[in-house]
Formats: structure tokens, C-alpha cells, sequence
């Protein structure tokens, strides 16, 4: 075929786009159509093809905190914190407790995850401080998309309004009575313990929808798996399902003396593990729905990398152990740290192929591969004493 000249051309194009015009142009009294907002699209944010994971560190000497980027290794200044004496994070926002004046700052990461189920959604945005909780210090959080309950060492918690923090702003939700001492985000509503250990079932306004028949006495440090809540009680933890639109309850007993204020784990892992108050190890599988003991002297951190996985602990010489989440039969360990600070202890967090251990005496944080044996992978040098530490991105 001859190629068309350039007037024949011309032509021809001008007639193909007077049709398409003409074919694709709505009546004038019709607006066109909105275009669909993409899966898992998030205003402001970049979605990238990866978790993009940092760490939220800080002096308790000095209250400088530093974000360490782990993909690109790049160490920024979030602010200060004087006093600085606890952290806690909920995968995007880490808490930062200041203890001696009564409260809590919290910081923006930039970095979090979108569990979907099938498949996770990962963005990334700006970082810096968001505001600050008077009256509040910091031992746990539990959120979802809505709401975001922030928890004490005393068990009683303060709702967050979600979208607020995503603005860069603290604002408290009004949703619960005063009668409330603890409120959790979970199946859409809430789960409430009231001061006499009752369980209740609210929704999102705080009116109440079913009354457990399973209570909670002194709750302290909660935790949302792939397999329900879980909260810290006295006579043992309190676990929370979802089956049809309705809450199930029902409580694991401990396996020795003492109990359980904090849960150490993957996020969304369905395994946990936590040093009980008489400082022992032990590890929570929901599958089975029992709790159960490892036996591992003088331990200052563990946590659960996952189901049908290992569980990490770091001892007080520095020695960093991996065991079997069933058996406690030792996988692998490694000496890790040469002076563990008994006022501030290292912190272990893990995702989904590394562990993560802050080193405050040598000024460093440890990259652990917990699949090889305990292999460092990377150490990070950072300019401050990194006494606390929090991953977010996971």
C-alpha cells in the first residue's frame, strides 16, 4: 500500500478525531463520567511496590529522635523529646512517652502498610511531629483505619480520631462513657472493659450493642492478629473473635505465676510472645488457643516472628536466641549486644525478613536475617544513644 500524502493525511486525521469527538463527547446536559479512584488509593501518599520500613529511634538522655530509613539508609531528624523514657508504634505513628511531664508526643513515620487480606498496599509520605497527648504516657496502641485507642501502664486508654493523625493533628474521638476504662478499634466497633471487668460490644458511636459474658479484670496491653484481639487480664488473656457480624470471647489461661501487660509479635501474626511479670517467656499461639513457656533464663526481650515460625529472645549477657515456637528447642543464637542497659533493655521488632535490634552502649542498630541462622545483615551507626526504638512500615 502507497503511504498517504501529507494533504490526504491530514484529511484523514481530521475526520478520525471530528468522530471520535463526536463519538466519545457526552449530550451537554450530561457531565461525563468520574474517573474511578484506583484500588487502594490514598490522597497525598505515593503507593510503592514494597513495605517501606524505618525505624523511629531515640536518646533518653538527650530526647533527639532520629528516623532511619531502611531502604535507603538515609538518617533524619524527627525532633526532641526531653525526658524520653518509652515508645510505642502502631505501624505508621510511634508514641513517645515523656513520663515526667505526663505525656506523650507523637511522630509521623511516613511509612505504612495496608493489610487487604489477600495482598498488602505500601506508601510512603512526609515525616515530622504530629502533637502531643498531656496527661497520657504511652504503653500500647491498637488501631484500624477509624479510630486509634492509645493505651496506659494503667490499662485505661484515649481514642484518637485516625483521619486526625493522618492530618497531622491529635483530636480525641467521643465515643466512650466514663465508666470505660479501656476501648479498643475491633470488627467495625468497639470492645470496651468497663472498671468492674465487664466486656462489652460498641459501635462506632459508643453505644453499646452485647454485653460478653467472659470479663477482664485490670486490663493492660492489647494486641490485633489475624486470628482476633487479644488483652492482657488478670486471670489470664482475653481473646476476641468476629463470626458472623458477632463478638465470640473466651479466656487462655497463663501458664504459670504471673501475667501478661504487653504482647510482642509480627504485625498480624497470630502468634505472640511476651515476657510475663515474673519475667519469664512465654509464647501465645491463637491457632491453639493456649499459651505456653519457654525456658530461657534472664530474658530481657522476645518477640514472634510468625505462625510455624521461630521465636526470637535476647538475654541479659547480649545473646540473641532463636527457638522453636512449639518445642523452645534452640534454632540458633548469637552474641549480639555487649552491654544490655537494665534501665533501658534492647528492643526486638521484627517484618516479614528481618529483625531489628537497637544497641544504645555501641550507638547502633543491628539488622538480624532470622532466617539464616542469625546473620547480620546491616548495621546502622546513628548520631544519637538509640535507647528506644519502634519499626513502622511493616
Amino acid at each position: 500500500m502507497r503511504p498517504l500524502t501529507t494533504a490526504k493525511a491530514a484529511a484523514v486525521g481530521l475526520c478520525t478525531l471530528l468522530l471520535a469527538g463526536c463519538a466519545g463527547e457526552p449530550p451537554r446536559d450530561e457531565a461525563p463520567e468520574a474517573e474511578e479512584t484506583p484500588h487502594g488509593y490514598v490522597e497525598g501518599a505515593e503507593e510503592a511496590a514494597e513495605p517501606q520500613s524505618r525505624l523511629v529511634l531515640a536518646d533518653a538522655d538527650s530526647g533527639e529522635v532520629r528516623l532511619v530509613d531502611l531502604i535507603t539508609e538515609e538518617t533524619t531528624e524527627l525532633g526532641t523529646v526531653p525526658g524520653a523514657d518509652g515508645i510505642a508504634g502502631d505501624g505508621r505513628f510511634a508514641y513517645l512517652n515523656s513520663s515526667g511531664d505526663g505525656m506523650t508526643e507523637v511522630f509521623d513515620s511516613g511509612v505504612w502498610t495496608v493489610d487487604h487480606g489477600d495482598h498488602n498496599h505500601y506508601y510512603r509520605t512526609g515525616s515530622g511531629p504530629v502533637g502531643a497527648l498531656d496527661g497520657v504516657t504511652t504503653s500500647s496502641v491498637v488501631t484500624d483505619t477509624v479510630l486509634t485507642s492509645v493505651i496506659d501502664d494503667a490499662g485505661t486508654s484515649l481514642v484518637l480520631e485516625r483521619e486526625g493523625l493522618e492530618d497531622g493533628t491529635v483530636s480525641t474521638a467521643d465515643t466512650t462513657s466514663e465508666e470505660t476504662s479501656l476501648a479498643l478499634p475491633f470488627g467495625g466497633g468497639l470492645v470496651a472493659v468497663d472498671d468492674d471487668g465487664a466486656v462489652q460490644a460498641l459501635n462506632r458511636d459508643g453505644e453499646s450493642a452485647e454485653t460478653l459474658d467472659e470479663t477482664c479484670a485490670d486490663p493492660r496491653g492489647a494486641a490485633v492478629t489475624r486470628r482476633g484481639l487479644v488483652v492482657g487480664c488478670d486471670e489470664g488473656t482475653l481473646h476476641l473473635t468476629e463470626e458472623d457480624d458477632a463478638l465470640e470471647a473466651s479466656v487462655l489461661p497463663y501458664p504459670g505465676s504471673g501475667r501478661v501487660d504487653s504482647f510482642h509479635h509480627r504485625p498480624g501474626s497470630a502468634v505472640l510472645a511476651a515476657l510475663s511479670t515474673d519475667g519469664d517467656p512465654w509464647v501465645l499461639d491463637l491457632a491453639a488457643d493456649e499459651w505456653r513457656s519457654l525456658d530461657l533464663d534472664d530474658t530481657v526481650a522476645v518477640t514472634s516472628v510468625g505462625e510455624d515460625m521461630q521465636v526470637l529472645a535476647l538475654d541479659g549477657d547480649g545473646t540473641l536466641h532463636s527457638l522453636d515456637s512449639e518445642t523452645g528447642e534452640e534454632i540458633a543464637r548469637t552474641s549480639l549486644v555487649a552491654t544490655v542497659d537494665a534501665e533501658h533493655p534492647p528492643a526486638l521488632q521484627v517484618d516479614t525478613s528481618r529483625a531489628y535490634v537497637n544497641d544504645a552502649e555501641a550507638g547502633l542498630v543491628h539488622e538480624i536475617d532470622y532466617n539464616d541462622d542469625l546473620r547480620t545483615a546491616r548495621t546502622f551507626e546513628v548520631d544519637i544513644v538509640p535507647h528506644l526504638m519502634v519499626e513502622t512500615g511493616r
